[in-house]
């Protein structure tokens, strides 16, 4: 274990170091939270609801939804280091080392991630304390129930990250895939609007996906709108997901390191 907590140190001293670069990503998710909230306000003018939310309801959900989703942003993107390491050919180095190489990337990435939750969490209970319309967790049952909630969705979304990097492994460039992956997460999670404002055939389509277990159910569990034994459910499904996708992962990983081929060597 203390091999894996050296690899969760380094890249949360590595976090810290670049704290203007962090600041003013954390400035552009701020401001894009102001543009959704201004767009939502035009919507809410001429309607009180909007498929069951109220506007105090919506508010809370871009707020949440904009905070778990910061979470699982590009700047903790479990892919990014992958790629880059397999183009530079520097790789070698963790294929290597005595650790488990999926392992020591997700220690990399908690050490990664811990910055970001601590900065986002004060600024959603800081929205809290500024703006009436953005409403405390539903219960402290329901409080609890998110934290294992987000702590699930943040294994999907790891997951998932990490499947796209190792499929450099073969692509030997991960930007397109990256960028695709991101849109859809983007939509899909529920991170743009709230998925239940879909159409009833792509809210279908969201539920046999694991994406929406990333940010909507989180979200949903935080506002109450899930009964426990509904929110308890949902987390079973998060569970079953995370479980899937990190033995995906571990198969996906054992077939890349067989086929090495890195750029310069």
């Amino acid at each position: 274990m203390k091999r894996y907590l050296a690899f969760f140190r380094s890249e949360l001293i590595t976090s810290m170091a670049y704290r203007t670069d962090f600041f003013l990503s954390f400035l552009a998710d701020f401001l894009l939270i102001l543009v959704k909230l201004a767009v939502w306000m035009v919507v809410f003018q001429h309607r009180s609801t909007i498929a069951g939310f109220s506007f105090t309801q919506m508010v809370t959900y871009l707020f949440v939804s904009q905070t778990v989703n910061n979470i699982h942003s590009f700047k903790n993107d479990a892919s990014r280091p992958i790629s880059s390491k397999i183009i530079k050919g520097t790789i070698v180095f963790d294929l290597l080392r005595p650790v488990e190489f999926v392992k020591a990337r997700l220690f990399e990435n908690l050490g990664q991630t811990v910055v970001v939750v601590v900065f986002n969490i004060i600024f959603l209970f800081g929205s809290i304390a500024v703006i009436p319309d953005v409403s405390m967790p539903a219960s402290l049952v329901n409080c609890f129930l998110f934290c294992i909630s987000l702590i699930a969705g943040y294994m999907i979304m790891f997951c998932i990250c990490l499947l796209s990097g190792l499929l450099t492994f073969w692509l030997m460039n991960s930007w397109g895939l990256r960028n695709i992956r991101m849109t859809i997460i983007a939509f899909f999670s529920g991170a743009i609007v709230p998925i239940s404002i879909l159409p009833d055939w792509m809210q279908t389509v969201c539920r046999v996906l694991p994406f929406q277990s990333i940010v909507y159910t989180p979200t949903m569990i935080y506002m109450g709108q899930y009964s426990f034994p509904q929110a308890s459910g949902q987390i079973v499904i998060q569970t079953g997901w995370a479980i899937f996708l990190w033995v995906t992962v571990r198969i996906l990983c054992h077939a890349a390191i067989k086929r090495v081929s890195v750029n310069g060597g």
